[in-house]
């Protein structure tokens, strides 16, 4: 991320409360000089809803991850995983986890251990959505939810405990960074609270669900 979105990012850490056990280490650099030191299992894509990954961010993911003789190879990876789950298309919002081949790892530039790719579309295809007024709250609660379920029932070698993702929906999607920040930060501290409280979250009354929804309204102007 750029400073601008690393000073919204930590007002919104501030006003919202974002919980303490919840670790978050910035990196104000591009991927590729990410230091090698830095351990990722998993790293966010903000794809567009068929998987391209030749743009922006994705581009700088392609070049990292996928042999370096094969630039499409993490292109059709996700692609083939989407078609899987959605037939070829992930609605804007959601996540799907895909695995990055074992071979890819010494025939690419993956210093850092990458494991797992989480696809996390905030737009069908390149666009501005700032008209999609939670979508960045709606990515970042699959992404959480998608990364919980894959680690429920997997095992000690298997399970996610670190990721890595980018501001979303704010190039060419045109997102403030105080809206993207601002609903990011509500879906982990909601999620956590979720986490901690089940019996709540399991039998949720209407002044909850109210009160939740309007936390994010609040993010809609930003």
């Amino acid at each position: 991320m750029n400073q601008a979105h690393l000073a919204a990012f930590n007002t919104a850490c501030t006003t919202l409360h974002l919980p303490s056990s919840i670790t978050i280490q910035p990196h104000v650099c591009p991927l590729a000089q990410l230091p090698p030191s830095t351990r990722i299992q998993l790293v966010v894509s903000p794809a567009n809803s068929y998987g391209r990954l030749d743009g922006g961010f994705d581009d700088a993911i392609s070049r990292a991850l996928s042999p370096r003789d094969d630039y499409l190879a993490l292109t059709r990876i996700a692609q083939s995983t989407l078609y899987q789950r959605w037939h070829g298309f992930a609605p804007p919002g959601t996540c799907t986890l895909v695995r990055l081949p074992d071979e890819f790892a010494a025939r690419s530039a993956n210093v850092w251990g990458v494991q797992w790719l989480a696809l996390c579309p905030t737009m069908r295809v390149p666009a501005v959505v700032t008209w999609d007024r939670e979508v960045v709250y709606e990515a970042a609660w699959s992404l959480l939810c998608a990364v919980e379920q894959h680690n429920r029932g997997a095992g000690e070698a298997e399970r996610i405990g670190s990721l890595l993702v980018t501001p979303l929906a704010t190039g060419v999607g045109r997102v403030s960074a105080e809206r993207w920040a601002g609903q990011f930060v509500l879906a982990l501290k909601h999620f956590d609270d979720a986490s901690k409280n089940p019996g709540k979250w399991s039998s949720l009354e209407p002044p909850d669900i109210l009160a939740y929804a309007s936390e994010v309204a609040k993010t809609w102007k930003a």
